[in-house]
């Protein structure tokens, strides 16, 4: 590893020019800026109509399945940005700006919304397909189009690939969760 005259490793003296850079950036360039706000409208409007139409008696298990969606679309996310498949002009926050992509807080409120109303494997595959289509195919292309998104070396199909998948294996996951603690429930030891 190569060390600078500090001490410190290069790639700590990048990272921290990077943060300063992008910082800068944003209190310069994003911040309080109409699209600033359009996100964070958009941000607050999806959480509320979430909260609003969501099944307060399976809450448990519904934040479980956007939690663990969320959690794998943040890593994906965060590996196509690293390899500069896509980007995000503009941040709510400057310093883990993944958080607030609007693409990756509307897929895991609108498919456990999914998962909350199509209890059956036909059902949920259907409804996944649809809710994916909007998203890859028009919601995208739309934040693409007003600069919230932007693809660099990437195509909308692939997205919606993967965006199906990742419903599919967190319903699998989520119903098998489920299943071990009621055979856990019912068989203590």
């Amino acid at each position: 590893m190569l060390l600078s005259v500090t001490g410190t490793a290069v790639e700590v003296e990048i990272q921290k020019l990077l943060t300063s850079t992008h910082l800068e950036e944003w209190l310069q360039q994003d911040v309080f800026h109409l699209k600033w706000w359009l996100l964070l409208v958009l941000s607050g409007l999806a959480i509320v109509v979430w909260w609003k139409l969501l099944n307060k008696t399976r809450i448990p298990e519904i934040m479980l399945y956007a939690v663990l969606t969320t959690i794998v679309m943040m890593s994906i996310d965060e590996c196509g940005e690293e390899l500069i498949l896509w980007t995000y002009p503009i941040y709510l926050f400057p310093i883990f700006p993944v958080i607030t992509a609007i693409n990756l807080l509307i897929l895991p409120l609108a498919f456990s919304l999914t998962y909350q109303h199509f209890h059956t494997w036909q059902s949920f595959i259907y409804a996944s397909v649809v809710i994916t289509g909007l998203e890859s195919f028009i919601f995208e292309p739309a934040l693409a189009w007003i600069n919230l998104y932007q693809l660099l070396n990437w195509n909308y199909c692939y997205n919606f690939l993967i965006y199906i998948s990742v419903a599919l294996l967190i319903r699998w996951s989520v119903i098998k969760i489920f299943a071990i603690a009621e055979k856990a429930q019912k068989n203590p030891y």
